[in-house]
């Protein structure tokens, strides 16, 4: 296994290991998991299963040397090793944005809106960027289209991206009515994406 193929593997590893982390704390502290969706149920839901689908196919491309024999219709039957870069240097953004997200949020992360007492967060990564963790999908979806050459996976990622642009649209509507001009000064001062 090459230096490429290892950076590869952490660096799909690391969204998914932080992921873990944090569900399990937040199950340890007898919190849940899951907030109130910001639009449709059926819209919110299946877009955060396209999102895992995403992880998990970068983590099977990157993890499985087989992989691109068992995915059907891909667009190239090899992915060269400048394309592999190209997705190694996304995902490190990508992880560059989410782990300090996950980090600074810790307990107050929720899949949907909050539904308990919680705090606007505005430190760390938090100071480029009001939506870190969304962000971090405009790195993760090309590395996973870049590893996973399909149609399929490019319209799943374009519609993904189109539905949670549309969810912190709504998060910021709640978050303008629950912290007020504190939020909208933030707003104000802190790019939306980057």
């Amino acid at each position: 296994m090459g230096l490429l193929q290892l950076g590869l593997i952490i660096f799909s590893v690391l969204p998914v290991l932080a992921n873990a982390l944090l569900g399990y704390q937040l199950l340890r502290n007898g919190q849940g998991i899951l907030g109130k969706p910001t639009i449709s149920p059926v819209l919110f839901y299946l877009s955060k299963s396209i999102t895992g689908l995403a992880f998990g196919l970068l983590l099977a491309a990157c993890a499985h040397s087989r992989f691109f024999e068992l995915f059907p219709w891909l667009i190239q039957d090899n992915i060269p090793e400048v394309q592999k870069l190209m997705a190694l240097i996304f995902m490190f953004g990508g992880n560059l944005l989410l782990v300090p997200a996950y980090y600074s949020l810790s307990i107050f992360t929720r899949v949907g809106l909050p539904t308990s007492p919680h705090i606007l967060h505005t430190e760390g990564v938090f100071r480029i960027s009001r939506n870190p963790m969304y962000t971090s999908f405009f790195f993760f979806f090309p590395a996973c289209f870049l590893l996973v050459p399909s149609i399929l996976v490019a319209l799943l990622l374009i519609f993904n991206l189109t539905i949670h642009h549309l969810i912190i649209l709504n998060e910021e509507k709640f978050m303008a009515t629950e912290f007020g001009e504190e939020y909208l000064t933030y707003k104000k001062n802190t790019a939306r994406y980057l």
